[in-house]
C-alpha cells in the first residue's frame, strides 16, 4: 500500500513542480541600469526601465519561454514571447551589432534605414531581399512589416509618443520590446545589453562570455592608463547652425574620456545630455584643448575648416591633433562605430587610449578612428 500511494504521488508532485512559478533568482548586472532579468522555474520576467529620455516609473515587463502554453493563466495578460526568436525587425543600428556579436545576423529580417547598416550578413540580406527596409518613423511601412512576420520588433524611442507604435504593432499581433541601452550613463552599462538581447535568442551563456570579456579589457585599460599623470585636455565635436551641441559633464562621452586617461574641458557640467552651446563660449575653453576628437562627418582637416575658418588657429588643429571616430564608414555613410561599437567599448577605449597617450598606448592601428590629416 505504501508502495501504491508512493507511486500515485509521483505524478501530482510533478505536476505541482512544473505549475510553481516561485522566482529563483534576479539577474545581477555591473553597469547596466535600464533593464532587469528574473528568473522563475519556466520563464523568465524582463522588465525594462524608463525607456526615454527624463521617463519616470514607466516600465515594461516581458515574459519570456520557450513553452508559452505552460504559463498559468495569471500571465495570460501579459506580453508573452516565445523564444527563441528566429526573425526579427531592427529600428537602430545599435540593435544589428548586438545581434550580430551573438552570431545571429541572418534573423534580422527587417530594418530601419538600410544605408547606415554596417553588418556584412544583413547588407547581404538586404541586397537579396531576404530583409527589407520598413522605414523611419512616423512613415513606418506597416504593410511591409506584416508581410515580413516577424517573431519580434526591437523599438527605441526618445518620448512616449513610441508607445503608439507599441500600440499599433500589438494591434496587428506583432510582438516588439523596448531597448533603451542609449541612455545607459556608462560604455560598459550600454555593452550590458547584450545579455538583454540574448535572453531572446536563448543563448545566455554566449551573451555572458562575450559580456565578460569585453569588461575585463576594458577594466583593465583603465586601470593601466590611471596611472599617468599627464591628462591631456579634450575637445569634442563640431557646430550644427552656429550651435555647439556639446556632451555633458556626466555624458556618456565624458565618461569615455575620464577612462582613457583624458581631462574633458567640459568636466564640471553636471549634465548628462547634450548642452547647447554659442561658438564664442566654446572658443573661449578649445584655446586649451591639446586633441579634438568626434569631429562630425569630416573625414580631413579641410572638412573642418569649412564649418568654421576659424577653426584653424585652434592648438589641437595647428598640432594635427585631430582624430574622428568615422574611420569604419561604409559607402552609403554608416558608421560602425555607432553598431558594432555599442558591444565593444574596449575597442573605443583602446583607440582612445592610444590617441591620448600615444607613448604609453601607441603603436596598435585603430580600429574605429582617423587621424585627419
Amino acid at each position: 500500500m505504501k508502495y501504491i500511494f508512493f507511486c500515485l504521488l509521483i505524478p501530482l508532485i510533478s505536476c505541482s513542480s512544473h505549475g510553481k512559478f516561485t522566482e529563483k533568482d534576479k539577474n545581477d548586472f555591473s553597469y547596466a541600469k535600464g533593464f532587469e532579468i528574473r528568473n522563475f522555474s519556466a520563464y523568465k520576467q524582463i522588465i525594462v526601465k524608463n525607456p526615454w529620455q527624463k521617463a519616470q516609473g514607466e516600465n515594461f515587463s516581458y515574459i519570456v519561454t520557450p513553452h508559452p502554453e505552460s504559463l498559468p493563466d495569471s500571465l495570460r495578460t501579459k506580453t508573452i514571447i516565445k523564444t527563441p526568436v528566429e526573425r526579427v525587425i531592427v529600428f537602430s543600428t545599435t540593435h544589428v551589432g548586438f545581434i550580430a556579436a551573438l552570431g545571429k545576423s541572418s534573423s534580422i529580417v527587417g530594418i530601419s534605414g538600410r544605408d547606415f547598416i554596417s553588418d556584412s550578413t544583413v547588407r547581404s540580406s538586404l541586397e537579396n531581399k531576404k530583409c527589407l527596409d520598413i522605414g523611419f518613423a512616423p512613415n513606418i511601412n506597416f504593410e511591409r512589416i506584416l508581410s515580413l512576420h516577424p517573431d519580434l520588433v526591437f523599438l527605441y524611442g526618445l518620448d512616449p509618443s513610441v508607445t503608439s507604435l507599441v500600440k499599433r504593432l500589438e494591434e496587428t499581433g506583432i510582438k516588439s520590446v523596448l531597448v533603451s541601452e542609449f541612455l545607459e550613463g556608462h560604455p560598459l552599462g550600454k555593452a550590458e545589453w547584450i545579455k538583454f538581447f540574448s535572453a531572446f535568442f536563448t543563448c545566455e551563456s554566449l551573451g555572458d562570455s562575450i559580456y565578460r570579456k569585453v569588461e575585463r579589457n576594458y577594466e583593465l585599460l583603465k586601470d593601466s592608463v590611471s596611472k599617468s599623470e599627464i591628462k591631456p585636455a579634450i575637445l569634442v565635436g563640431l557646430p550644427w547652425k552656429d550651435t555647439w551641441y556639446m556632451s555633458g559633464g556626466k555624458s556618456f562621452t565624458s565618461q569615455f574620456i575620464r577612462d582613457a586617461g583624458g581631462q574633458y574641458l567640459w568636466n564640471d557640467n553636471l549634465n548628462t545630455d547634450f548642452i547647447p552651446l554659442d561658438l564664442e563660449s566654446v572658443f573661449q575653453k578649445a584655446v586649451k584643448a591639446d586633441i579634438w576628437i568626434n569631429t562630425g562627418s569630416a573625414e580631413n582637416k579641410s572638412a573642418v575648416l569649412s564649418v568654421d575658418l576659424r577653426f584653424q588657429y585652434l592648438p589641437a588643429f595647428q598640432n594635427g591633433k585631430l582624430f574622428n571616430n568615422n574611420y569604419r564608414i561604409n559607402s552609403s555613410g554608416g558608421n560602425d562605430f555607432w553598431e558594432s561599437g555599442a558591444v565593444r567599448p574596449d575597442l573605443i577605449l583602446r583607440d582612445m587610449t592610444g590617441i591620448f597617450h600615444p607613448d604609453k598606448f601607441g603603436g596598435k592601428p585603430l580600429y574605429y578612428y582617423r587621424k585627419l590629416e
